[in-house]
């Protein structure tokens, strides 16, 4: 699929977007990123989207701060709903 995005010059120069290809490139590794931090894409998928070995998906990663077992905000969520729904079923009583 291709995908025309129109970007003034003056932010591509501020990203520091050499060509339009490295541009494309960059909003695409962008957009795998937050996939993959939204949990809509998993590791393996991500990494085969940008072509990254398993070693080079891990250094990504690294390079742009993110754990691959960090503690998202969904998960809390998750966690939050899971346990107000056994508490309702009487599972744990309230803390004191």
């Amino acid at each position: 699929m291709t995908i025309t995005v129109e970007i003034p010059e003056a932010l591509a120069t501020q990203l520091g977007a050499g060509t339009p290809q490295e541009l494309s490139r960059q909003a695409l590794e962008a957009l795998v990123l937050e996939a993959y931090r939204e949990d809509r894409l998993g590791g393996p998928q991500a990494a085969e989207a940008l072509g990254f070995s398993r070693v080079r998906w891990e250094q990504f990663l690294e390079d742009h701060r993110v754990s691959k077992d960090a503690y998202a905000v969904h998960d809390l969520e998750r966690d939050v709903a899971t346990l107000q729904r056994v508490r309702a079923d009487g599972g744990f009583a309230p803390a004191p």
